[in-house]
């Protein structure tokens, strides 16, 4: 059973402490952009100043990569526009959990809602909602446990985003200091698939992130034959649409 929180402390350290492991395919992530970004020619502090602000890994990584190729600001804009849209699914399935708080805390939280950080927070937000409907059955008043304490997820989900945002900070700047001395065969690009991999396996636990996958999937094969790629911004589209729609209509938890 879920642990009701008792300290802001308490869950910012567990948050901290669940987002650890990911740090594992973050990390090499991290270090491949610090060296596409030297090699497409972007200043080593522009390059670690749009990891702090931007954060956001995979448009990074595609916009330097465009910049290296000489394309235009249009498509580097648009591409990682539309990489960047999956967010919009994000905040719609968190957005239940964080309605009751502050603005400023709704800001803060938008900036650390990143893949890896989304996925073990809406996690415990779904956990603690079942706990409390749980709970809630099998007592007289019907009143559910998450009402007994103040509701403290938000430090959680605060911890999980800071520990991901302070691991890609040290990862770029590991990539931009010693990406010249890493040997070509270690082949860090594969910790690039390998970490949305994992983090499929866990948003595959909620509808919404089985309606998106599936879709995305199917219109991935479907339009696997468009130029420059466009299949796959079809499929992140229909996926985008896919979840939006099972949020709504069906709700996030399975």
């Amino acid at each position: 059973m879920v642990q009701i929180p008792t300290s802001a402390g308490g869950e910012f350290l567990a948050g901290c402490r669940d987002e650890a492991p990911l740090l594992l395919g973050v990390a090499p992530f991290g270090m491949i952009y610090g060296i596409a970004a030297l090699a497409a020619g972007v200043p080593a502090w522009v390059a670690q100043l749009a990891s702090a602000i931007v954060f956001a890994g995979a448009a990074q990584l595609v916009i330097v990569q465009m910049l290296a190729a000489g394309a235009g600001f249009i498509p580097i804009a648009l591409t990682s526009g539309l990489l960047n849209l999956r967010h919009v699914l994000y905040s719609a399935s968190m957005a239940e959990y964080v309605r009751h708080l502050p603005r400023r805390w709704r800001l803060l939280l938008a900036y650390v809602l990143t893949d890896e950080a989304y996925a073990v927070a809406v996690l415990r937000y779904q956990q603690r909602h079942a706990a409390a409907a749980d709970h809630a059955e099998h007592t007289d008043s019907g009143t559910p446990a998450a009402d007994a304490t103040a509701d403290l997820r938000h430090w959680y989900f605060l911890g999980a985003g800071f520990t991901l945002w302070a691991g890609w900070q040290l990862s770029t700047a590991a990539g931009l200091l010693f990406g010249a001395t890493i040997p070509p065969e270690w082949e860090l690009d594969f910790a690039v698939p390998l970490t949305f991999i994992a983090l499929l396996t866990l948003l595959l636990r909620e509808r919404a992130g089985q309606a998106a996958a599936l879709v995305a999937g199917l219109g991935a094969l479907a339009f696997a034959a468009l130029p420059y790629k466009l299949g796959l911004v079809a499929a992140i589209v229909l996926g985008l649409a896919a979840g939006a729609w099972a949020v709504r209509r069906l709700g996030p938890v399975r």
